[in-house]
């Protein structure tokens, strides 16, 4: 017996696959082998949109509560005169967090399928977010960046796949 597919010969008429091409030799329904692809639907880059811009509010939140208790902590520690020299922190953590509540309101519009500038807005915040952090570790010489930069190129990149993926996807928004 020879195979169908590629013409070898088999040396047994059990085989369920030609040991050459690989190919199965049983009388399987032809629509059961063919994969069938379909087309990634907008609501699923919508879906994706906003699950990226939550998860870069959790960074930008996250990192905004560290600034704000970091501020508060030295400020505990070696008193109120030190505070021109922390406001760095105070000003990375209010940024964040307000860049998190934006970001929040922006996936749920995302969700939604409402308002599509403001939902625009809210996956910008965090990315603008991650610029006034660097900017404020690196005026004030903190000397961690490279530990916060972790968090923030994660942030960076999340926010700009959101951004995009959002705009993509613009056309469902009523």
């Amino acid at each position: 017996m020879n195979c169908p597919h590629c013409g070898s010969e088999l040396e047994s008429e059990d085989v369920t696959f030609c040991p050459n091409c690989g190919e199965s030799l049983t009388a399987e329904d032809k629509t059961q082998q063919e994969v069938v692809e379909t087309p990634l639907k907008q609501t699923d880059l919508k879906l994706a949109a906003a699950i990226f811009t939550m998860i870069s509010a959790t960074f930008v939140a996250s990192l905004g509560y560290l600034g704000v208790y970091q501020y508060f902590a030295l400020i505990d520690y070696y008193g109120p005169s030190i505070a021109s020299d922390v406001v760095g922190f105070l000003i990375f953590g209010v940024d964040g967090l307000i860049a998190a509540a934006f970001a929040l309101a922006g996936a749920f519009f995302i969700l939604k399928k409402k308002l599509f500038i403001f939902s625009m807005i809210g996956t910008i915040f965090p990315l603008a977010s991650v610029f006034v952090t660097f900017l404020c570790i690196q005026q004030y010489n903190y000397g961690f960046t490279d530990i916060l930069i972790f968090a923030e190129v994660a942030t960076a990149m999340l926010s700009v796949m959101s951004i995009l993926l959002n705009f993509v996807s613009k056309k469902e928004y009523t």
